[in-house]
């Protein structure tokens, strides 16, 4: 069930990525048409790029805790001892599942506020909470990679035993 649902979030962020960062680069190459070209600016341009450029950040909380590419300082974990190093790689897992959960259950709150306030966006004048619900979208995804990469470091330190 594991490996399912990995392949279903790896395919949903790579194809949300590709989809964002293409509809990104070609609005703003229309945008910079129109204005240097034919000396008119699309007023929804700028405001239709950033929320791709939002939505690709917080999808990218999942993608980049599964790769392990997030910032860290491991030189303290490179010393210690194997079961050490384990234990403490084991924390930060788990720190990592807990602060995702929290950023999306306040990020979530900060959604459905914005949902009953009715606030539109400047000039597509769609609920502006859509815009703020790339964070629960991403904090969930973060929640759910960085509790596979709990369960594969148990998995691994399990196999080791064997």
């Amino acid at each position: 069930m594991m490996k399912k649902l990995d392949r279903y979030l790896d395919t949903f962020e790579t194809g949300a990525f590709s989809v964002l960062l293409s509809i990104m680069t070609i609005v703003v190459f229309i945008q910079v048409i129109c204005r240097y070209i034919l000396h008119a600016s699309l007023p929804w341009s700028e405001e239709v790029s950033r929320y791709c450029m939002i939505y690709t950040v917080f999808i990218g909380v999942g993608a980049g805790l599964k790769a392990g590419t997030h910032t860290g300082v491991d030189a303290l974990v490179m010393i210690l001892p194997p079961k050490a190093k384990w234990i403490v790689i084991l924390i930060e897992k788990i720190m990592c599942f807990i602060l995702s959960g929290i950023f999306f259950g306040l990020s979530a709150e900060v959604v459905i506020q914005l949902f009953e306030s009715g606030q539109k966006s400047a000039t597509l004048f769609i609920p502006i909470a859509f815009a703020y619900l790339a964070m629960p979208v991403g904090f969930l995804g973060g929640m759910v990679r960085s509790a596979q990469n709990i369960g594969i470091h148990i998995k691994e330190k399990k196999g080791e035993k064997k």
